[in-house]
C-alpha cells in the first residue's frame, strides 16, 4: 500500500518537473510588449492580455517550416483559446480550426476560420446534424458515434475517423507504451468495416493525436501506421496529425526540422502513388497562443514566513486558471531593487495548494504591486474553474502597440 508520504513526494516531483519545463519556456518567450508595461498599472485586474503581433510572428515562422511539406494545412485548436479577437486574428492569417463542441464550432464560424475539422468522443444527434448542415465532416471516435451518424444524420456518405493510438507514459524520458487511448477506432475492427459496407461510407479523413511530440522517433511509428491505413481506406483526402508541436517548435529546432523533413518525405511518397493528392493538417493550440498571452494580477497579501519564504497572494487563482502547470512571474510593477528574496506566489482561494509558482527569487514584493505572468495565452480562460465564484479575468488584446478590451 502506498503511503501518504509516497503520494506527496510524487506530487512534489511532478511540480518540480513542471517548474523546470516552464522555466525553459520562459527563455523563449516573446519580448513583453512595451504597451503592457505602460498600462499594467491601470488595467483592471486580474486581466488576460494577448499579443496579436506575437501570434502572427509564430504563425509566420511555423508556416516557413511547413512550406516544404506539400498540401499542408495549418489550423488552430480552438480548445486552447476561444477569445473572439484572437480567433478573428487567426482567420485573417488564413488558419482553419479544430473544434470539439458546438460552442467551439459557433466560435470558429463567427471568426471566419476555414476549413473546420471536428472530433470529440460524444457528439449528440443534434450536434452531428449541425456539423453536417455547416458542411463539416466529423472525425468520429467510436463505432457507436459512427452508427448514430449513419442512422440519423449522414446525407452524403462521407465521414472521417479518429484512429486509436497508444498513450506514452513519458515520451520525454522513456517512450514506453503503457496503455491505449480511449479515443478513436481500430482501423482493422470487423465491426467498423461492416458499418462502412452496410452504409456505403467513404472514409475521407483520418485523424490521430498522441499528445506532445518530442522527437522524430515519436512520429515514425504513427506515420507508418497512417500509411498502412491508406491501403484500408483508399478514398482518404486528409491526414490530420492533430496538435502537440509546441515543444519541438520552441525548444528543439533541429529535431523539429527532422520532423518536417519526415513529413515531407512521407507526403511526397504518398502523393506520388495517388491520383488525388492527400492533404496534411496539423492543429496546434498551445504553440500558437500560449507564449503570446500574459496574466496581469495585483498583490493582495504579502507576508514573511519562518521558512524564509515570502508568501504572496494574488487577486486571482492558479487553481481556477492554470492547474496544468505553474506560471512564474516575468515582470513586476513597480520595479523595485533590493536583495533577492524567495517568494511563493499563491492564488486567492482557500485551496491549500493554489500556487502559481514557488521558490521564485525577486526583490521584495509588496501589497498593491502588479505582477505579469507569461505563458498564459492557451488553456487559461478556456479551461477555467470557478471556485468561490471568482470571475474569469477580463480579456484584452494588443496589436500595433494599442490595447483593446475584448467584448
Amino acid at each position: 500500500m502506498r503511503s501518504i508520504d509516497d503520494n506527496n513526494q510524487e506530487i512534489k516531483d511532478e511540480w518540480r518537473d513542471d517548474v523546470t519545463e516552464f522555466r525553459n519556456w520562459m527563455e523563449i518567450s516573446p519580448m513583453i510588449p512595451e504597451t503592457l508595461f505602460e498600462i499594467a498599472t491601470d488595467i483592471p485586474t486580474p486581466a488576460l492580455v494577448y499579443d496579436l503581433d506575437a501570434i502572427a510572428d509564430t504563425v509566420t515562422a511555423l508556416r516557413n517550416d511547413l512550406s516544404q511539406i506539400p498540401n499542408s494545412e495549418l489550423c488552430l485548436a480552438v480548445k486552447a483559446n476561444r477569445c473572439p479577437s484572437v480567433l478573428r486574428h487567426m482567420a485573417k492569417l488564413g488558419l482553419g480550426a479544430d473544434i470539439a463542441s458546438i460552442q467551439e464550432l459557433d466560435a470558429a464560424l463567427a471568426a471566419g476560420l476555414r476549413p473546420i475539422y471536428a472530433t470529440a468522443p460524444g457528439f449528440s444527434v443534434a450536434d452531428l446534424k449541425r456539423l453536417a448542415a455547416e458542411g463539416v465532416i466529423p472525425d468520429l471516435c467510436s463505432l457507436s458515434q459512427l452508427r448514430v451518424w449513419c442512422e440519423s444524420v449522414n446525407p452524403n456518405k462521407r465521414v472521417g475517423l479518429r484512429l486509436r493510438l497508444p498513450v506514452r507514459e513519458d515520451s520525454k524520458a522513456k517512450n514506453v507504451v503503457t496503455k491505449w487511448s480511449r479515443f478513436g477506432v481500430d482501423p482493422k475492427d470487423p465491426g467498423l468495416h461492416r458499418l462502412i459496407q452496410t452504409h456505403e461510407l467513404e472514409v475521407v479523413h483520418l485523424h490521430v493525436h498522441e499528445g506532445e511530440t518530442f522527437s522524430e522517433a515519436d512520429l515514425h511509428q504513427t506515420l507508418d501506421f497512417l500509411v498502412s491505413c491508406l491501403e484500408i481506406f483508399p478514398k482518404v483526402e486528409v491526414l490530420n496529425l492533430g496538435g502537440g508541436w509546441a515543444y519541438l517548435f520552441h525548444l528543439q529546432k533541429s529535431e523539429a526540422q527532422r520532423v518536417w523533413d519526415l513529413f515531407n518525405k512521407t507526403m511526397t511518397r504518398i502523393n506520388n502513388q495517388r491520383q488525388q493528392p492527400v492533404r496534411l493538417a496539423i492543429e496546434p493550440g498551445m504553440l500558437l497562443t500560449m507564449m503570446a498571452g500574459y496574466l496581469v494580477a495585483e498583490v493582495k497579501a504579502a507576508d514573511d514566513r519562518p521558512s524564509g519564504h515570502r508568501i504572496v497572494v494574488l487577486d486571482t487563482s492558479a487553481w481556477n486558471l492554470m492547474f496544468w502547470a505553474p506560471r512564474p512571474a516575468v515582470a513586476r510593477i513597480p520595479f523595485r531593487e533590493g536583495p533577492m528574496l524567495v517568494h511563493d506566489l499563491a492564488g486567492c482561494t482557500c485551496y491549500e495548494t493554489d500556487y502559481f509558482c514557488q521558490n521564485e527569487k525577486m526583490a521584495r514584493v509588496e501589497v498593491g504591486d502588479r505582477l505579469i505572468l507569461n505563458a498564459s495565452g492557451a488553456y487559461t480562460s478556456s479551461v477555467a474553474r470557478s471556485l468561490h465564484g471568482l470571475p474569469i479575468p477580463k480579456e484584452f488584446v494588443i496589436r500595433d502597440n494599442r490595447l483593446c478590451q475584448v467584448d
